[in-house]
């Protein structure tokens, strides 16, 4: 999964979208507009070959989830449940859950 931002006529939107074939067009069908700016994108996979290495590359999520899209103000509950889930997930299966509730982050 992906979490997209975009601003279109001065609003901030954003959105969950999957690596589907049906996420990639929604995300398109949003950002189509010549009148949307300040895109940006946060993708979730995990990437690496070794544990550290995509121990590494979760922690590098976090931070820039905390950093850049946490303070978005329009996200819906059901989205922060979502993607504080994946979090808790994650940062159990590597090592970083303790961390991650101690920043907030799940």
């Amino acid at each position: 999964m992906f979490i997209g931002y975009y601003e279109l006529g001065g609003k901030e939107y954003c959105a969950i979208y999957y690596k589907n074939r049906d996420g990639y067009l929604q995300w398109c069908r949003d950002i189509f507009s010549p009148m949307c700016e300040n895109i940006k994108i946060l993708d979730f996979t995990i990437k690496g070959k070794t544990y550290k290495e995509r121990k590494g590359c979760l922690y590098d999520i976090a931070v820039e989830w905390s950093n850049t899209f946490f303070s978005i103000y329009c996200w819906s509950y059901g989205e922060l449940a979502e993607i504080c889930d994946y979090f808790y997930r994650n940062g159990k299966r590597y090592g970083l859950l303790e961390e991650f509730k101690e920043n907030a982050i799940c």
